[in-house]
C-alpha cells in the first residue's frame, strides 16, 4: 500500500507493474489474507495502525479481484484504466502531438514492440501493454536470476526509455504542463 501510494504518485508505469506483482502475490498466496498478512504485511516495519491499514488494503484488493473474476488471470479494471490512458497518450504523442523524442524512442522500439506483440499471441492489446507485459516478465525472469539474452535486454532497454518518455508525459499531463509542438508534419 505504501509502496503503491508513491508509485501511483510519481510513476505510473511502475505502479501498474508494481500491482500486476501485488495481484500475482495475493493468487499465489490463495487469496488467503492470514498468509499474506504472515509472509508480508508483518514484515513491515511500521506502526500497528498503518499495519492494519494495509491489511485492509490487501483484503480489499483480494474482494475486488474475487469480484471482477480476476482469480486465476487478467488485471482490476482499475489498472487497465491507467493502462488505457497511457496509450491514449502514447498515440496521442505520436500523432497529434506529434512529440519528436518520443516518436524517436518509439521508431527505436517499435520492432522490438511488433516482434513481442506477434510472441505473445493476442496477450497484449496495445503497444503500450505489450511494453509494459514485456517488462514485467523480464523483472520476473531477472528476480529468478534466470539468463536472458542480449537480443532480449536490447529489447527491454527500448521499451524502457519508451515508457520512461511516456510517464514523464503522463506526469506533465497531469500538471498541465504538457507543451503541443506548433509545427506538425501531417
Amino acid at each position: 500500500m505504501l509502496i503503491a501510494q508513491h508509485k501511483k504518485q510519481t510513476n505510473i508505469a511502475e505502479y501498474i507493474l508494481y500491482m500486476w506483482q501485488i495481484e500475482d502475490i495475493i493468487r499465489s498466496h490463495n487469496f488467503e489474507l492470514g498468509l499474506i498478512n504472515d509472509s508480508i504485511i508483518s514484515r513491515f516495519e511500521v506502526s500497528k495502525e498503518i499495519q492494519y491499514d494495509i491489511k485492509l488494503w490487501y483484503q480489499n484488493l483480494i474482494e475486488q479481484m474475487m469480484k471482477e473474476g480476476k482469480s486465476e488471470k487478467g488485471h482490476l479494471s482499475f489498472l487497465n484504466q491507467h493502462l488505457e490512458e497511457l496509450n491514449n497518450l502514447h498515440n496521442s504523442l505520436l500523432t497529434t502531438i506529434q512529440d519528436v523524442e518520443y516518436q524517436t524512442a518509439y521508431i527505436a522500439a517499435k520492432d522490438n514492440i511488433r516482434n513481442f506483440i506477434n510472441k505473445s499471441a493476442g496477450e497484449s492489446h496495445s503497444e503500450i501493454e505489450a511494453c509494459l507485459i514485456a517488462l514485467y516478465g523480464f523483472l520476473m525472469l531477472k528476480l529468478k536470476s534466470a539468463e536472458v539474452s542480449n537480443a532480449t535486454k536490447e529489447a527491454m532497454q527500448t521499451f524502457s526509455k519508451l515508457v520512461a518518455i511516456l510517464v514523464d508525459r503522463y506526469n506533465k499531463l497531469k500538471k498541465g504542463e504538457l507543451l503541443f509542438s506548433s509545427e506538425k508534419s501531417n
